[in-house]
């Protein structure tokens, strides 16, 4: 069994060997896996980190220089830290909307009245209540209407909704 990375790197850029390279990945397994946890990687995530450190073995196999004086574990291990930042800051610009009034077409449930009368609105809520819930006015449009927070608007809705039920 070969032991020195030198001498499986030549090994396999001569022949190319399945032999070769299921050995180097096994050498490189744990300090793959460690790069992985020390990201905090999701563990969704996890295979697919895996895999592209895979891919990133391959490249600095075919990619490194001896002529350097650097070990290939270092090299292999500084390759693999850049590719993780690109790769976690490339995952990280996909984030949920936590604001349901940002999306156009957001679900509002329909709480129809018949007569607005017998629910014993405040004048602020029965206003509230028209832009609100008949003319599907945001929350921040109505704040901006009446010069009020967004807080207060938001109290308001939610005590229509209880007098509604």
């Amino acid at each position: 069994m070969y032991k020195n990375d030198y001498e499986l790197i030549y090994l396999y850029r001569t022949t190319k060997s399945e032999e070769v390279i299921s050995i180097i990945f096994q050498k490189y397994k744990p300090l793959i896996l460690k790069n992985i946890y020390k990201f905090y990687i999701p563990s969704k995530d996890h295979d697919d980190f895996f895999q592209e450190s895979l891919m990133t073995l391959l490249d600095c196999i075919h990619t490194f220089d001896e002529s350097k004086n650097k070990t290939f574990t270092k090299y292999f291990e500084l390759v693999l830290y850049r590719k993780f930042i690109t790769l976690k800051d490339k995952s990280s610009k996909y984030v949920l909307i936590e604001k349901p009034e940002l999306i156009k077409e957001s679900y509002t449930p329909n709480y129809e009245v018949t007569n607005i009368d017998n629910l014993y609105l405040s004048p602020l809520e029965k206003h509230i209540y028209t832009m609100y819930f008949e003319d599907k006015l945001t929350i921040d449009t109505i704040a901006l209407n009446l010069n009020k927070t967004q807080k207060s608007i938001k109290n308001a809705v939610y005590r229509i909704k209880v007098k509604l039920k």
